[in-house]
């Protein structure tokens, strides 16, 4: 019996000095992160800043935070300087950090002020098929507004 147990003791003496100097495997090198989406051509970032989406948010609530309360519907703006984030400009994820590009700076330049206004008259086009007229009808009153 002593030798069973001596024999026992000398090979789990022998597995724990095997276990010990065998190293570990490196663990694998994590995933660089997908490279986010650039904004939308015209869109220009200077000046922006970024906001951590809660619970509750939506793209017009922080255009009105961000813009003043008569800006809500300047949202287009913020879901064309996030298309990684923003598919969909209802559908916004708690914890995702988005670029807020400045108003003003935009609708300054041309191109941005183009981009601006096409990307309102294809959320108006989204929220009438979606019977969402009156906002519909607001994107596109602010839409035609800088046609000008």
């Amino acid at each position: 019996m002593k030798k069973v147990l001596f024999g026992l003791l000398v090979a789990l003496t022998s597995f724990v000095v095997i276990a010990c100097a065998t190293p570990a495997p490196a663990p694998a090198a994590p995933a660089a992160p997908a490279p986010a989406a650039a904004p939308r051509e015209g869109i220009i970032l200077d000046g922006a800043t970024n906001y951590i989406v809660v619970k509750g948010d939506t793209l017009a609530e922080i255009a009105a935070s961000k813009y003043g309360t008569g800006n809500r519907y300047f949202f287009p703006l913020i879901h064309l300087a996030n298309p990684a984030l923003v598919k969909n400009p209802d559908l916004i994820e708690v914890g995702d950090s988005l670029t807020i590009p400045n108003l003003q700076r935009n609708l300054n330049d041309a191109g941005a002020k183009a981009a601006i206004r096409d990307a309102m008259l294809a959320t108006a086009t989204q929220y009438e098929r979606q019977s969402k007229p009156r906002a519909a009808a607001i994107l596109k009153s602010l839409a035609s507004g800088l046609s000008k």
